[in-house]
């Protein structure tokens, strides 16, 4: 299922661009497990990219979710992505 606000191309993110977004929410759920989201991963997916990426990876069987990422104005915050458990391919 596409998250709101998603781009249709898929193809527009290589495998490369996938596997590091992928490693990317990996290192920041383990090294931030209170906050694993992620807003963006520079400089391969953009803020703007981050739900069409990730759709991608949900697409192929990786466990990925949005996320309300808290700003530092109080009471608002952010969407952000976050991965469980997962397979470990792209394939």
């Amino acid at each position: 299922m596409p998250f709101h606000g998603q781009r249709e191309a898929a193809q527009d993110f290589s495998d490369d661009t996938l596997r590091t977004l992928l490693r990317a929410l990996r290192a920041r759920s383990a090294s931030h497990p209170d906050s694993p989201g992620l807003i963006a991963s520079w400089p391969a997916v953009d803020a703007d990219g981050m739900a069409a990426a990730c759709g991608e990876l949900r697409r192929r069987g990786h466990a990925i979710s949005r996320v309300l990422i808290p700003s530092a104005v109080p009471g608002r915050s952010h969407i952000g992505w976050s991965v469980g458990v997962a397979d470990d391919d792209l394939g």
